[in-house]
């Protein structure tokens, strides 16, 4: 019995080691979805001129396992971003962090989603891959090479 207890105590305290890593790996919490979807007054929404631009000249400069610091310091602040858990675990296990960088985006609901830079960051805060939406010439530019970071 006291072995289970233990066993219990030590799943536990691993998984909330987790969440403290993925929170202690920066301090920063971008705003969520819903703020930067209030913040936008008219449709269609466009970033302005040097936004873009940084956007643009810093995705080439992006590497795989990159600290989110780094990634803030090329980039700026996302837009929003959220926290994917992983299945089954009740929003209890963060997965991954998961920022947005909206260049242009056409209404309010879209059915073909506008301009945007999506970035994947990893529990310890390194950078897992970035997507591109709507910015073929972005796009291009992205590596789609797998790994893992160390």
């Amino acid at each position: 019995m006291r072995a289970r207890i233990a066993t219990g105590v030590i799943l536990f305290l691993g998984a909330a080691g987790m969440v403290a890593g993925a929170r202690a790996a920066e301090g920063y919490t971008p705003p969520g979805k819903d703020a930067f979807l209030k913040s936008i007054h008219d449709y269609p929404f466009v970033a302005d001129a040097g936004r873009r631009a940084r956007v643009r000249a810093a995705v080439p400069q992006l590497a795989r396992c990159m600290p989110s610091t780094e990634v803030r310091k090329l980039l700026g602040d996302p837009d929003f971003g959220y926290v994917a858990y992983q299945a089954g675990t009740d929003g209890k296990v963060p997965q991954m962090r998961i920022w947005h960088y909206v260049l242009e985006k056409k209404a309010a609901t879209e059915e073909v989603p506008g301009s945007r830079v999506v970035v994947w960051f990893d529990n310890s805060g390194k950078l897992n891959a970035v997507t591109v939406h709507g910015a073929p010439d972005i796009e291009a530019t992205v590596s789609r090479r797998a790994g893992r970071c160390d």
